[in-house]
């Protein structure tokens, strides 16, 4: 049976030259890019090259980009280690954030959900972009906070502005390279200490760089304004299969239809459903999709980030996420649609 991938935010597929750069990384680049030896330093060179691709990709100075193994890690080392240098000072945070985001805030013990006065906050975080409604967000005006940008599910789809924060995370694997590699920028300056020490990136971040998932990530930063473009040819399909969606049933609804969103990315809920029950069912039927963040998966509470909207959690519970990949064609969605229609009406 052909099957067919609607979970791009999920994961997506590597670029072939990032897959290609990471094999060759793997049978070559094998020594530890901190060895003095030339083993090491030819790891080194190549590791240092894909810096300078990422950060000539962002528009920054190669110096302020850390790597990191996962935009979780990376949150985590920014936020706590802001928390380290500010002390227990006022925070603002978007309630529809990733937990990887939300985690590190545990146990500050003033915590405030955007939208709200930013007035006296120390940080102020906002994702570019959310995984899993699609809806997009722009960083609120907070003179004298350190301003976060959550771009782990943004880049690759949408263009970025780093002019608006102080620092950044991004991930590798949802647009074109792979797990084991994100990235952490932070302009100089930053009041930040650093909670993983070790020599390894100017030791803001300790631990062997993962030198194949590294490259790989950077043949993927190479390739985001033909994937940005790619992804924005998404959109009219995105809509159309929403559009015959809603026609089924008044009460269906496609969160945030009209807003300005992610151009692959329709949150379908369902009343009525279970959205869970939908998913396996289509997934049967050769199709993937998913009921919204992978973290989450088989989580028994109903998704924050549609709570978080207003809707109640049964409304939560009803929702599928569909995620288009580049290259997507009318005729995968016209599939899909097909498919979800006669899970439906069964």
């Amino acid at each position: 049976m052909e099957r067919l991938y609607f979970d791009a935010n999920a994961s997506a597929p590597p670029l072939p030259e990032a897959a290609a750069a990471a094999a060759r990384a793997a049978s070559e680049l094998w020594a530890n890019p901190t060895s003095t030896h030339r083993e090491g330093q030819r790891a080194r060179l190549e590791l240092e090259e894909a810096r300078r691709a990422v950060a000539a990709g962002l528009g920054v100075p190669a110096a302020q980009i850390v790597f990191c193994a996962s935009a979780t890690e990376a949150l985590h080392l920014l936020i706590r280690g802001l928390r380290d240098a500010l002390g227990a000072q006022p925070a603002a945070v978007f309630p529809g954030e990733h937990s990887a985001c939300l985690n590190p805030f545990a146990d500050w013990e003033d915590v405030r959900w955007l939208p709200c006065d930013v007035a006296g906050c120390a940080t102020v975080v906002q994702m570019a972009a959310n995984n899993e409604t699609g809806l997009r967000y722009a960083m609120p005006a907070c003179p004298g906070a350190v301003r976060i940008m959550d771009a782990a599910q943004a880049w690759g789809k949408v263009p970025l502005d780093l002019e608006a924060c102080d620092a950044a995370v991004l991930s590798a694997h949802k647009m074109g390279g792979l797990r084991g590699a994100a990235v952490l920028w932070m302009r100089p300056g930053l009041p930040w200490k650093a909670v993983m020490e070790g020599p390894q990136e100017r030791r803001r971040r300790g631990g062997t760089e993962d030198v194949p998932a590294i490259l790989a990530l950077a043949e993927a930063a190479r390739a985001v304004p033909a994937r940005v473009e790619a992804n924005a040819a998404l959109a009219p399909l995105r809509d159309a299969l929403e559009a015959e969606v809603l026609a089924w049933s008044p009460d269906y609804e496609a969160i945030g239809r009209g807003r300005a969103r992610l151009p692959n990315t329709s949150a379908l809920l369902l009343r009525g459903h279970a959205g869970e029950a939908v998913q396996i069912a289509l997934d049967l039927a050769g199709f993937a999709v998913s009921t919204g963040s992978a973290c989450h998966s088989g989580a028994v509470k109903p998704s924050h980030a549609v709570t978080s909207l207003g809707y109640t959690e049964a409304e939560a519970r009803s929702v599928i996420r569909v995620s288009l990949l580049p290259g997507a064609t009318a005729a995968q969605v016209e599939a899909l649609a097909a498919a979800l229609r006669r899970i439906l009406r069964r």
